[in-house]
């Protein structure tokens, strides 16, 4: 899925290229994405209409068009968003919405799972999109300080890495940059919210915004077309098997809740007994 680094590189890259350019064409390739709020066809709806802003809320991407409607777009696990020129209409298996400009440039969202949505609504209507509503704190706005991470945390009983993937406390962190946030903080994924002191929830805030702000830069950095999913930069994620970036010890793989989470057994030691000592096992996956 697009996480929150790849947003940002999206969002200004879409801002850039299709803000103030009108509808003419509207094509659906897959209607079970879609999720209508307002009355009429979508094609109706959307021809004709401007794109005068896109933004990105959490790991939501907010098009707002003239005449009070708004399209928002959660991508979920696979969804992505292209940006073609004229020649290159050809079909594709995956596509769920392409709008046409009037230059000939089109803007097409794919998703191969179709576990995406796309909600059509007016601006009033935004708080009633499920999860919308709930975000908590955007960790790029002024109000992501130390004092309310702080206060957020101390409410948590859970594993540290399943605080992170909560998108009513943090908004937005996913399965990537969970890993990469608990390797700079050097914490085990599996480490209790209770069991952490205070400089480990200040270590943890400083790793949220650092990590942040060196994926953000990579991927800017990087320029690569919206549509490429940027990763091989990344320390620990992806990586299980290899050896750490930092101490050479094998990369490892556990199951965490309901996702798979990468951590170095070395750098991230376990803080509690756990079924699966890593340190005296071959390399290996193991939950």
């Amino acid at each position: 899925m697009p996480e929150l680094p790849d947003l940002v590189h999206v969002q200004a890259t879409l801002a850039h290229t299709v803000c103030n350019l009108r509808i003419t064409e509207v094509r659906v390739g897959d209607p079970v994405v879609l999720r209508l709020m307002v009355p009429g066809a979508l094609t109706d709806l959307l021809r004709g209409k401007c794109i005068v802003r896109v933004d990105r809320v959490g790991q939501f991407l907010r098009f707002d068009l003239d005449q009070d409607l708004v399209l928002v777009v959660n991508a979920m696990l696979s969804g992505r968003y292209f940006v073609v020129d004229s020649d290159a209409r050809t079909k594709h298996k995956n596509l769920v919405l392409a709008v046409r400009f009037e230059s000939g440039r089109e803007l097409r969202y794919d998703d191969d799972t179709r576990m995406g949505k796309i909600y059509v609504a007016t601006a009033a209507q935004t708080s009633r999109i499920p999860g919308f509503r709930d975000l908590g704190v955007d960790l790029l706005s002024s109000a992501f300080t130390l004092e309310h991470f702080r206060q957020v945390f101390a409410k948590r009983r859970d594993q540290v890495r399943q605080f992170l993937l909560d998108k009513t406390a943090l908004a937005s962190i996913g399965n990537a940059y969970a890993d990469e946030i608990l390797f700079a903080a050097k914490l085990h994924p599996k480490t209790l919210c209770k069991q952490l002191g205070t400089g480990d929830v200040d270590r943890l805030y400083a790793a949220i915004r650092d990590t942040l702000a060196w994926a953000i830069g990579t991927i800017e950095e990087r320029n690569q077309p919206i549509e490429v999913k940027v990763r091989d930069f990344l320390k620990v994620r992806g990586r299980a098997g290899k050896p750490c970036l930092d101490c050479n010890t094998v990369i490892r793989r556990v199951r965490v809740g309901r996702d798979d989470a990468c951590f170095c057994p070395h750098c991230q030691p376990s803080t509690r007994k756990l079924f699966v000592d890593f340190s005296r096992l071959p390399p290996g996956d193991h939950g």
